[in-house]
């Protein structure tokens, strides 16, 4: 038995994508199903054509079923049809606009609203705080909408749009952090909170910070738990990263996918939500255990068609 997962990013360009990735291969593993990966990364011009040529080599190699992360809700409506008229289970990550399987939801609103909350504790009431968003992706966009709602909730004030391009890190990566941070200094000359919306982009946050001698002046909250955070956290230059647990959303798909292959258990478009997680604070780093002490970090197997 084989499952596809197309993934959204190349390997080692976000940390949490690879670690959920090798918890899915973790989770199949244990019932005897193979994963492969395909790679279909989203900052790459022609990446949906390329999910959908993924998913047509899936179905005519006889996979079991197909894993696909949701970027575009609207897309690939077609090739997800194909693939299910052909026999192929399609689980998604995030719910599309389109039928599939079954699908994991995170609980991103959830997770920028705590995120907020947490920011508050260590601001006075009406503290500046200023938001890097991400590329718009439909969890991204949520992640953002929960965090803009709670720092109005919890008595913060937000200086900046963060659907505004100025200040949107839509390379999803360090770099960009590191760009659009340094345009929300430029612009605001007083703030007392930072919320890059995941690590990726916090990482850059800080370089942007060091450049302009600011580091240690504002305090900086972030999603996602991914170690180099996690160490930053511990050394005291960042101040809190929301653990999403990415590797329960691997487990959770593969769980999916392992009802729907091994079972034949007809799902009919089930959406479950991935574990909600909690803060790494300064008070909870010592706690948390390295993600390759966690499960069996082998090479994944690269999707190649017949």
């Amino acid at each position: 038995m084989q499952v596809l997962y197309v993934s959204p990013m190349e390997y080692g360009a976000n940390s949490s994508v690879d670690a959920m990735s090798h918890s899915l291969d973790h989770t199949l593993e244990q019932a005897g199903i193979e994963l492969r990966v395909g790679y279909a990364d989203f900052r790459v011009k022609g990446w949906l054509h390329r999910t959908e040529e993924f998913m047509r080599e899936g179905v005519a190699a006889g996979a079991n079923a197909i894993v696909l992360y949701t970027i575009d809700p609207a897309q690939p409506a077609a090739a997800v049809a194909h693939a299910r008229e052909h026999g192929v289970s399609v689980i998604s990550l995030e719910r599309p606009r389109f039928d599939v399987d079954a699908s994991v939801v995170y609980p991103n609103f959830n997770h920028g609203v705590y995120m907020a909350e947490y920011l508050s504790h260590l601001l006075p009431p009406g503290a500046r705080v200023g938001i890097v968003g991400g590329p718009g992706t439909a969890d991204d966009d949520e992640l953002v909408l929960g965090i803009v709602h709670g720092l109005a909730v919890f008595g913060l004030t937000r200086v900046n749009d963060p659907q505004d391009p100025r200040y949107k890190n839509v390379t999803d990566v360090r770099s960009g952090g590191k760009e659009k941070t340094a345009c929300l200094l430029a612009d605001f000359a007083k703030l007392d909170g930072l919320v890059p919306y995941n690590d990726e982009t916090a990482l850059g946050a800080i370089d942007a910070l060091k450049d302009v001698g600011r580091l240690g002046e504002i305090k900086i909250v972030s999603r996602n738990g991914t170690p180099n955070v996690v160490q930053l956290v511990k050394d005291g230059v960042h101040h809190g990263t929301w653990d999403l647990d990415t590797f329960g959303i691997g487990r959770a798909v593969g769980e999916l996918a392992i009802r729907l292959v091994v079972d034949k258990e007809d799902l009919d478009g089930l959406c479950i939500a991935s574990p909600i997680g909690r803060m790494i604070t300064p008070e909870r780093v010592h706690s948390w255990v390295p993600w390759e002490q966690r499960i069996p970090y082998r090479p994944l197997r690269i999707w190649q068609a017949a």
